[in-house]
């Protein structure tokens, strides 16, 4: 007899919402300097009720990150943004707006940023 889960257990789904999706920044508090914000978790838990998101920073001519690897520079539609990885939060689906794209050509860049935030790697 197995004891019970204080937690649920996740259900995982190969559907859902894609990883590396970007959207509208649904914070009008911070819209102005990072008008949208990346989906960096994976889609196989799409299931869940939130997805861990960073913001894309519009990116100042002099006033790009310093660390380029944990900031990458992303460009869209002629517009420089930097991925601001030390920001990442869950975000409620419920919060995001319609798809305006996808980044996964960047694939190696954003999981590398990830990497060095989390691992130093």
């Amino acid at each position: 007899m197995s004891a019970a889960r204080p937690w649920p257990l996740i259900v995982v789904s190969d559907a859902g919402m894609p990883q590396f999706d970007y959207y509208a920044n649904p914070n009008p508090q911070s819209r102005e300097w990072a008008p949208y914000i990346i989906d960096l978790q994976h889609e196989m838990l799409s299931s869940l009720g939130t997805r861990v998101m960073a913001p894309l920073v519009v990116a100042k001519p002099s006033g790009e990150p310093t660390m380029q690897r944990l900031n990458p520079v992303i460009s869209i539609e002629d517009q420089d943004y930097f991925l601001s990885t030390a920001e990442m939060a869950a975000v409620p689906v419920k919060e995001l707006s319609s798809c305006r794209g996808n980044l996964s050509e960047h694939r190696d860049e954003l999981l590398a940023a990830v990497d060095l935030l989390f691992t130093a790697v």
